[in-house]
């Protein structure tokens, strides 16, 4: 009897469990809204120097966002979830742009949290070091602006940096310094407020 009962545990089917980066997709499914102070370092293969620039970044799962750019340049980005509008506030010029004209699933999906990762990318593969997780991933289409993605998780798999490389060896990184989720956001944080000093050029 014990025999045949040890028979049957084995062949029960086992449940596998959940990988990295179907824990990582659950756990931003449910951010509704974010708020994120972060570090950006640009890597150019041809120049040794990084860029670096600084900023908040605020987005609803509606696909409303505002990235306020505050080193070296002040530049303001907000979307409605219809149009956007970059200002640059030192030259006093904007730019009112669609939406459809501006889209990148990469940046919905990873700082955005409006697209679901499975929809994005393939996994690729995963490191682990120090406490840190890495996922490796690869768009599911071919984008000429994205090679591959590195997104460096806690032991939480809280989003500590994601570092995009293009097909020009361009690595972008963004370092998520603070994060609050689920915030309410104020009536006018994603509102198109244009100053009447402000030269606007749409994009049609």
């Amino acid at each position: 009897m014990r025999f045949l009962l040890l028979i049957l545990i084995l062949c029960l089917p086992l449940k596998a469990a959940p990988s990295t980066f179907e824990e990582l997709e659950r756990k931003l499914s449910e951010i509704k809204s974010v708020k994120v102070v972060f570090l950006q370092k640009t890597r150019y293969s041809w120049y040794p120097k990084p860029e670096t620039s600084k900023g908040i970044f605020y987005a609803t799962r509606e696909g409303k966002f505002r990235i306020e750019y505050t080193y070296p340049d002040r530049i303001l980005m907000i979307s409605n979830g219809r149009e956007i509008l970059i200002l640059n506030e030192e030259d006093r010029e904007a730019l009112l742009d669609s939406v459809e004209n501006n889209t990148s699933p990469v940046v919905e999906s990873l700082f955005f949290f409006a697209r679901p990762l499975s929809e994005v990318f393939e996994p690729v593969g995963e490191l682990e070091k120090e406490g840190v997780r890495v996922l490796v991933l690869k768009p599911l289409q071919k984008d000429e602006n994205v090679k591959e993605v590195y997104v460096e998780l806690d032991e939480d798999l809280e989003v500590l940096r994601v570092r995009v490389l293009d097909a020009e060896d361009t690595e972008t990184t963004v370092e998520f310094l603070e994060v609050k989720k689920n915030f309410t956001p104020s009536g006018g944080l994603f509102k198109l407020d244009i100053p009447p000093d402000v030269k606007v050029r749409r994009i049609e």
